[in-house]
């Protein structure tokens, strides 16, 4: 490999290293900083970055051109990157390694579909098609207008899931979930864009949709979906919660006692926001602020997402039973 070669080289690794160590950082920084949170929610990126920095230094120690002296920082950066690569391996670990607790052999299932409208903006024929051919029992919607509802209504959503709790508002505000069976205790979470709590099928269940990362309210509201899931001991919490596994906040919620269903089933990372690129930016759907929880006397046996058309969220879909023993 020639001087020159060598170098662009170094430069490329450089270049892609600095912004994968911002992510590192970021995500070691942890709190509920504003700016820091939007960082964090990028931290998977880092994983391609620092794949691609350990094939640069290793192309670079495998030429015999290079010389004794280069090849000891090589060795380092190399071996900084794999240790810094083994650690985003570990925090994504629990997507492919969860203990998986197996479902009542009796326990009848129930599939949950959550979905952000994006101001009502989502389309309402691929909002009922992706109830009807999933077979969904229990729709959770966020963003949620008082013109889309009537739109889903007019397309079938009335007939077909006819129980509801929650208000549809302007803009971002609405949250509404939709369900087979009858709704009952259904009450409010203080959270700007409307989150509920309501029983069906025999479950307490948290509707919720808190501020997004560059909203003052962020952490607030996070700490409030915590504390209501440490008062209402729900069965199942679905939503847009605007935060991931790499967010401190996000963290606390699940270590108040629920289970993240995509984990409980190994599904792997399933990103969901954004759809169709970010404030003009090509950029594919690599964070996942969708989730559906469950208690620890629930467990998953399904979980996907899908793509539904006029939203930047991909829906999720969760099928959940109760535990065996």
């Amino acid at each position: 490999m020639r001087p020159r070669a060598r170098s662009g080289a170094c430069v490329l690794a450089a270049v892609v290293a600095v912004p994968a160590l911002v992510l590192t950082g970021a995500r070691l920084l942890g709190g509920s900083h504003r700016q820091v949170a939007i960082v964090q929610a990028f931290t998977a990126w880092a994983v391609p970055a620092y794949l691609l920095v350990l094939v640069v230094l290793g192309v670079l120690l495998a030429r015999p051109a290079v010389r004794r002296p280069a090849r000891r920082p090589l060795g380092v950066a190399a071996l900084a990157t794999a240790l810094a690569l083994a650690l985003h391996l570990a925090w994504l670990a629990p997507t492919v390694s969860g203990g998986t607790p197996k479902a009542a052999p009796d326990a009848p299932r129930l599939t949950v579909m959550t979905a952000n409208l994006r101001f009502g903006q989502a389309e309402p024929a691929e909002v009922l098609d992706a109830v009807r051919d999933r077979e969904v029992d229990l729709l959770v919607l966020q963003e949620v207008t008082p013109t889309a509802l009537a739109a889903l209504d007019a397309a079938g959503l009335a007939e077909t899931l006819p129980h509801r709790a929650g208000e549809a508002q302007g803009g971002a505000l609405g949250t509404v979930a939709f369900s087979r069976v009858p709704v009952s205790d259904v009450d409010r979470i203080d959270t700007v864009m409307g989150s509920w709590a309501f029983t069906t099928a025999g479950l307490r269940v948290l509707a919720v949709h808190p501020a997004y990362p560059l909203s003052e309210n962020w952490g607030r509201e996070l700490g409030i979906v915590r504390d209501a899931v440490e008062a209402e001991q729900p069965d199942v919490v679905a939503g847009d919660f605007n935060a991931s596994r790499d967010h401190a906040p996000m963290r606390a919620i699940l270590d108040a006692g629920l289970e993240d269903g995509a984990d409980l089933v190994n599904a792997g990372w399933q990103p969901t926001w954004p759809t169709g690129g970010f404030r003009g930016w090509p950029v594919p759907a690599s964070v996942a602020i969708d989730h559906v929880l469950v208690g620890r006397g629930l467990t998953a046996t399904a979980s996907s997402t899908l793509e539904v058309a006029g939203t930047d969220h991909r829906a999720l879909v969760v099928t959940v039973a109760r535990r065996a023993g």
